[in-house]
């Protein structure tokens, strides 16, 4: 939750000592401040003492911690996957909202535990909503070109304010100290930072309706990629610049570049990963078909599930090769940049610990026939949890005792969309 000081300078002449107010803006008190700096401070023998250091002090932080355990978890998974498969998904809905109040209040900041207040009614709208969109994006072009960029058109008129309700949905559903956070739904700003991108994701598909030659669809592949990187930050900065917590607003500033760097490295690595997924995947598919021979097995059956195997193998080597280090280094970057007030954060999370983590949890889950999950998926959510850092001017307590509640935005019925409300 889920989007970086007071000065440490004396006065040059008898003034009030600024003390920071509920967000750490300097305010001045009543306390008159020391002698002017053009005086000399002296000892009692008469020396000058040294001059206090210009350097301020660091500033305080304040360490989220994560109590949810995997025995807890699974307790909650098991009722709602019966649950789930048994309404034929419709209680997925409120099984959402078991989940995330149970990570929310498990969740804690200077001691006090986040909250969760989403109704599942409304999850099930979005949810039901979803499904038609899909449904429709997925079959429409096997009706008629037509109907399929009509459909496109549609999902791009309504994605942006799709995904502007979806984010309000999220953040005024959670509160931490009793306050509820906010997310500013400006229609316009939506429409400005959301519909370029949905046009730019479709473009590939609506020009090979329009049966451009080959050459300009890669064309326009190639530039899609390139443009990867500006559109996820984009993304980004549209979605952390308008969280609230209170009536304080916060802020992201542009850090293209950053994007830019990750996403090279990445795809640097991911040529690397691919590289050992492939001779893994020769490896073991040669490893199987002399154990095919040597027992003398010659179905159809064993002799197709050989290049299945080897092909999840390399899948696997490609996952566990790049996965780890975009996740670590996007949310460095993504969560290094934010501020809400003077209040700003930092992520201490690093590539290989998670990749050893990854890997533990999806042999477990393997071995286990699935039934790890829950203790997997409490351990990564620690990991990347508690090793967020907030960073305030003063006492986190103290910094935010004094904000004030007020509605952020106005409406109802907000929806929410397959995975796009996931986050911290």
């Amino acid at each position: 939750m889920t989007s970086e000081s007071a000065s440490g300078e004396e006065s040059a002449a008898p003034a009030q000592v600024p003390v920071p107010n509920a967000l750490g803006t300097p305010e001045p008190s009543a306390v008159t401040g020391p002698t002017p700096a053009s005086s000399p401070i002296t000892s009692e023998d008469g020396a000058a003492a040294p001059a206090a250091s210009a350097e301020a002090p660091p500033l305080p932080r304040s360490q989220v911690q994560f109590s949810a355990t995997g025995s807890e978890y699974f307790r909650i998974w098991v009722v709602n996957l019966l649950l789930t498969l048994v309404t034929f998904g419709i209680y997925s809905a409120w099984a959402k909202v078991r989940k995330t109040r149970y990570f929310y209040q498990n969740t804690r900041l200077d001691g006090h535990a986040f909250d969760y207040h989403g109704a599942p009614i409304a999850i099930l709208r979005g949810r039901m909503l979803a499904v038609v969109l899909l449904l429709a994006y997925s079959w429409s072009f096997d009706i008629s070109r037509t109907v399929g960029l009509t459909t496109i058109a549609v999902l791009c008129l309504a994605g942006p304010w799709l995904f502007m309700k979806a984010q309000q949905f999220k953040f005024r559903n959670s509160s931490w100290r009793g306050l509820r956070f906010g997310f500013d739904a400006d229609l316009k700003a939506a429409y400005r930072n959301l519909l370029p991108l949905l046009v730019i994701w479709f473009s590939g598909t609506i020009l090979g309706a329009l049966f451009v030659p080959l050459k300009i669809l890669s064309v326009v592949g190639i530039a899609t990629g390139l443009l990867w990187p500006l559109m996820h930050h984009t993304l980004k900065r549209y979605q952390h610049s308008r969280i609230a917590y209170g009536n304080v607003g916060a802020s992201f500033d542009p850090i293209v570049g950053r994007f830019y760097i990750v996403y090279l490295k990445g795809f640097l690595l991911l040529i690397v990963a691919a590289v050992a997924g492939s001779a893994l995947a020769i490896g073991a598919e040669r490893a199987i078909d002399h154990v095919r021979s040597a027992m003398r097995i010659e179905t159809e059956i064993h002799a197709g599930l050989s290049p299945m195997i080897a092909a999840g193998a390399a899948g696997f080597a490609v996952y566990l090769g790049v996965w780890p280090y975009l996740s670590t280094r996007l949310q460095q970057v993504v969560w290094g940049n934010p501020h809400l007030g003077t209040v700003g954060f930092r992520t201490t999370i690093r590539a290989w610990p998670l990749l050893l983590l990854v890997f533990k949890c999806v042999a477990l889950t393997v071995l286990s026939l699935g039934l790890y999950w829950p203790h997997a998926a409490v351990a990564l959510a620690r990991y990347r949890i508690e090793n967020m850092e907030v960073i305030a001017p003063a006492v986190l307590n103290e910094t935010v005792a004094g904000v004030g509640a007020r509605t952020i935005a106005t409406g109802e019925g907000a929806v929410d969309l397959f995975g796009l409300d996931v986050g911290f």
